[in-house]
């Protein structure tokens, strides 16, 4: 008789409500005297069978051939309930815990066949192009180009998501449209990475205030405030966000070529110390005064007073107060490109400042015509200008300098990483020789001698054609980047040609090399994984793991903790529905969503290059906060505008990921909290136990939970509906002890309507459907450790589906159950998952 472990593998340490012990039950035989549909009918018929099915479910036809996988996959479907506690309900009559234990031993023995059964008729080859973020970093390092400011995918569409991931092959269909796009792209890339021009000269450019005005006499503006009395200097006090900001009007070709230049400001702060109400002014005085440093291309929109896509912020330097200095940021810039300074942090919009500082302290510059608080406009013979009484903080620029680009060879490092070394004109480059390599490179593997042959032919036709040698060279460059075996992580070979060059079973060492470079760098591999590839050492167990390790160690790793985040805990979400502006200013004058994504990404950071327990994702005592995330958690002590690890005291409520902004926005609408939004996240992403969608008959909940009655009053009452209940019995729950913290994640003890009026407190409490309760958040993540094993396993599928970029399939549960055992044999080191993952038989298979 065959054995089998129990509780989906030694996934959980409780079977529902009967407690069962791991230790005690561990292996039982998988003979059983049960019969397994006469339990069904006796417990779950009533809830889901012909005449009601609760959670979409129905099993009063199901029956024991496992080799049907709907049969399969039912049976699977009871043995998560049962391992959840979950069935039957509480007030329902409870089976026996023999007969459950029998249950659970049977269909766990049952199913280890039919993942072996399923698997073989799951397995076939799955196609996955690269999505938006894999195509840029791929075009990065192929063609050693620089992307701080290129980027060839902005007229790409969106790419489609499976549960948050955007790297799901069945989902990143190509169209018609994607692939003109394709073609576009790369002949943008192509053309910015070969260059046959002459060497480019140096420049050293100095801009004073008069070259920042477009006017040809100094003057005293009201409304935009940058002023200019003297050719001196120019003051500029205004801060806003997306609008304005000063600009060499001279320069307005911008830089000569790509490369990196320094830029210095010579400038001081003046006026943050002064008399005015902070609250007229709207910003936060104790902050020094920022200037900010961008560059942007003004073929894209008009550089000055106004946003640019282009933009890019380079720096941001905290001004001295009545002290001059020279900052200096040294940056990369594309060609065409040209310099901004913006005034960070001040306020905005300017005229509304001086509209209500002026009656106040200013009366002498009123215009007669001054009616209830609206300005007129000043009369022709004014004499005194507010810009000449002005008090209030600024930043008083002197000089703007642009030197560069620094040029230690030429041609660039792009056109000698394609062209070689030495070829100074197109008609010198060895055509078949830069097609076989730039391919190789490209399809990630070494190229057919039958594929450099068409490329070759290619390029002869457009020679023939007419074309000069460098446009026919591009544009044969162009085509290979066009190809399916560029566009495509694990393209197939041409079986045919593959066979009769001898090279079809190397093939899979460079597929792998691929698979695990996109998982780890999302870009393609770099020299020693080709090598390790070529030496045929990839499918080796101890090579992979060794490959893996040195993958993670590299600053490319930071893509991986990027995409990851983003997919699994669905960041990038954040900001589909902004906070309101006026409710929530604060997270768009500190423009808080970016530095939200960070803190979360460099939390995940920590955990994986310490592979630390994956258990500080519940709870931790550390997080990453800059100033402005520290005073949206208001935490003392964070000063400074970048970020840092800081201590948490015990039992704050900001430990791990529930505490984190990112995600409390990111379930938020923009306006007020959801619990049942909130609950759902909890269910899906940290316990891996998601409800079922509702029913398309059941009216959705209204959004205005702040009226008459509580939230907990609408949800109790959305309960009654009974296709409702069972869900939110398990949602609702969590999402109210997620209630503790408003929109954007600041922490809250009561809810106020618009007016500032208090309706109630906030309740945290709540009760599991497995019976514990809870008054607050720190009590539900002690409940939710228990449930570690829970997480280990969510968190295994998600980083199996990331890894794979593909659906898991029922056939998958085999491998995720071993490597969730494995984990907690390691004790659960986010790292060792990882490592787990890239040497895993599901990786591996080609």
């Amino acid at each position: 008789m065959k054995s089998a472990l129990i509780l989906r593998s030694s996934v959980f340490s409780v079977v529902g409500k009967w407690f069962l012990s791991l230790s005690s039950i561990a292996l039982v035989n998988v003979a059983s005297a049960i019969d397994p549909q006469a339990f069904v009918q006796e417990h779950c018929i009533k809830c889901h069978g012909k005449e009601k099915q609760k959670g979409d479910r129905r099993f009063d036809g199901l029956g024991i051939d496992f080799a049907d996988e709907d049969t399969a996959y039912d049976w699977q479907e009871i043995l998560d309930l049962l391992n959840l506690g979950e069935m039957p309900p509480e007030d329902e009559p409870q089976p026996a815990a023999d007969d459950v234990r029998e249950l659970v031993s049977w269909i766990t023995g049952e199913l280890e066949h039919a993942y072996e059964i399923h698997k073989s008729a799951e397995a076939q080859p799955r196609l996955r192009r690269l999505n938006r973020r894999e195509y840029l970093n791929t075009i990065r390092d192929l063609c050693e180009l620089n992307m701080d400011s290129f980027d060839p995918t902005q007229s790409f569409p969106p790419d489609e998501r499976f549960e948050g991931f955007e790297n799901v092959g069945s989902e990143l269909v190509l169209s018609d449209y994607l692939m003109e796009r394709y073609l576009e792209a790369a002949s943008a890339t192509i053309q910015k990475a070969i260059d046959f021009s002459p060497r480019v000269r140096p420049i050293h450019e100095t801009f004073r205030p008069d070259d920042f005005t477009d006017r040809t006499f100094h003057f005293r503006p009201q409304v935009w405030f940058e002023v200019n009395v003297d050719g001196k200097y120019l003051d500029v006090g205004h801060g806003d966000t997306k609008s304005y900001r000063v600009y060499a009007r001279r320069f307005e070709k911008g830089v000569p070529a790509d490369g990196y230049y320094t830029i210095r400001v010579r400038a001081e702060g003046v006026g943050r110390i002064n008399r005015y109400d902070p609250k007229l002014l709207g910003i936060d005085l104790d902050e020094p005064i920022k200037a900010e440093v961008l560059v942007t291309d003004p073929s894209v929109g008009y550089p000055g007073r106004r946003y640019n896509a282009s933009d890019r912020i380079v720096a941001t330097f905290p001004l001295k107060d009545d002290e001059v200095a020279v900052y200096e940021v040294r940056t990369w810039m594309d060609k065409g490109f040209v310099p901004i300074l913006r005034y960070a942090n001040g306020p905005q919009p300017i005229k509304g400042v001086l509209t209500r500082i002026a009656p106040k302290y200013h009366a002498e510059v009123l215009p007669s015509n001054w009616r209830d608080g609206v300005a007129a406009q000043p009369a022709e013979n004014q004499e005194v200008y507010l810009s000449d009484v002005y008090e209030g903080p600024r930043v008083r620029l002197y000089d703007f300098s642009i030197e560069g680009p620094e040029i230690d060879s030429w041609p660039s490092k792009s056109h000698v990483s394609i062209v070689g070394p030495g070829v100074a004109r197109a008609d010198q480059v060895d055509v078949e020789r830069v097609i076989e390599k730039f391919a190789t490179k490209a399809f990630r593997r070494p190229v057919l001698d039958a594929e450099i042959g068409r490329y070759l032919d290619f390029h002869k036709n457009r020679r023939a054609r007419g074309e000069d040698a460098e446009l026919a060279l591009k544009s044969t460059l162009t085509a290979i980047l066009a190809s399916p075996n560029f566009l495509y992580v694990e393209a197939p070979l041409d079986d045919a040609l593959a066979e009769d060059e001898g090279y079809s079973s190397q093939w899979k060492q460079y597929a792998l090399a691929s698979r695990l470079s996109y998982f780890i760098w999302s870009s393609m591999p770099d020299e020693a994984l080709f090598a390790a590839a070529e030496q045929g050492k990839l499918s080796e167990p101890h090579e992979l793991r060794y490959q893996t390790l040195r993958m993670l160690r590299d600053p490319k790793a930071r893509a991986f903790v990027d995409g990851f985040t983003d997919s699994w805990l669905h960041l990038n979400d954040l900001g589909a529905m902004p906070p309101d502006s006026k409710k929530f200013k604060e997270y768009h004058d500190r423009q808080l969503k970016p530095l939200m994504k960070e803190e979360t990404r460099l939390f995940f950071q920590d955990i994986l290059e310490n592979n630390r327990d994956i258990e500080a994702f519940i709870d931790s005592d550390f997080t990453y906060l800059n100033r402005y995330m520290a005073d949206l958690y208001q935490v003392d002590g964070v000063k400074s505008d970048a970020f840092e690890r800081v201590s948490l005291p015990n039992g704050s409520s900001r430990g791990g990921l529930l505490g984190q902004a990112s995600v409390l926005t990111m379930t938020s609408n923009g306006v007020e909290t959801s619990p049942v939004v909130r609950g759902i996240w909890v269910l899906e992403n940290i316990l891996g136990t998601p409800p079922s969608p509702p029913p398309p008959d059941v009216d959705p909940l209204e959004p205005d939970i702040r009226g008459a009655t509580t939230i907990r009053d609408q949800l109790f009452n959305h309960r009654k509906v009974e296709t409702c209940a069972e869900c939110h019995r398990k949602i609702d729950p969590i999402g109210f002890a997620l209630e503790s913290f408003d929109p954007i994640g600041r922490s809250r003890t009561i809810y106020q309507n618009d007016a500032g009026k208090i309706i109630s407190k906030v309740d945290t409490s709540g009760q599991l459907v497995t019976g514990e309760k809870f008054q607050d958040i720190g009590e539900l993540k002690e409940l939710l450790m228990e449930r570690k094993d829970l997480f280990a396993r969510c968190l295994v599928e998600k980083m199996l589906t990331y890894a794979l970029g593909r659906e898991l399939g029922f056939s998958d549960r085999a491998t995720i159950n071993e490597m969730t055992e494995e984990l907690a044999r390691r004790n659960y080191g986010l790292a060792d998952l990882v490592e787990l993952v890239a040497t895993s038989e599901a990786f591996r298979e080609i």
